[in-house]
């Protein structure tokens, strides 16, 4: 089974992919967790933040996937694919394949931005970010859809909801 979540930077991603992971390989012990900056190291950060060089990246990132769960390995990954082209490649090419997209108005992405993305983004200090200089394209089919623009234990208190709907879906867990 393959855990897809999407969203732009602050949206949430990582923080509730790790606690889903947490919960998930305590029950399925063949389960990994990708993050998507994680995964660019893996490839020696080669790739720029271009929607070019994202579109490679997505690439790379599908055939990783792909592998991984050939190999029988649930997989909970917190990674953006900015175009709806790839996000139907991994689609299409991956098997029991399910994407969760988070979503969350910039204003509150703006204000928990650690990474200081938007900010320097808007005062033209950095270019190529998603939402801000690269168009985000909304996902056209989603399996799950969550909004983050409350708080954390609220945004969190989903994650019940999301195992329920995987142990309900017809996807094979390992």
């Amino acid at each position: 089974m393959i855990l897809w979540i999407t969203g732009i930077s602050g949206t949430g991603k990582t923080t509730i992919a790790k606690q889903l992971y947490r919960k998930f390989k305590k029950k399925y012990k063949s389960s990994l967790y990708l993050d998507g900056d994680e995964i660019r190291s893996v490839f020696q950060n080669n790739l720029k933040y271009t929607l070019r060089d994202r579109n490679k990246n997505a690439e790379r990132f599908i055939l990783l996937v792909k592998y991984l769960s050939d190999q029988k390995i649930n997989l909970i990954i917190s990674a953006n694919i900015t175009s709806n082209k790839y996000r139907l490649i991994a689609r299409k090419t991956l098997k029991n394949f399910l994407e969760l997209h988070i979503s969350a108005n910039l204003k509150n992405l703006i204000k928990r931005d650690y990474k200081g993305l938007y900010k320097n983004a808007i005062k033209g200090k950095i270019k190529n970010v998603v939402g801000v200089d690269i168009k985000y394209q909304k996902p056209e089919k989603v399996d799950f859809v969550l909004e983050n623009n409350g708080s954390k234990k609220e945004f969190l208190y989903n994650i019940k909801y999301i195992l329920l709907s995987l142990k309900k879906s017809k996807k094979k867990i390992f």
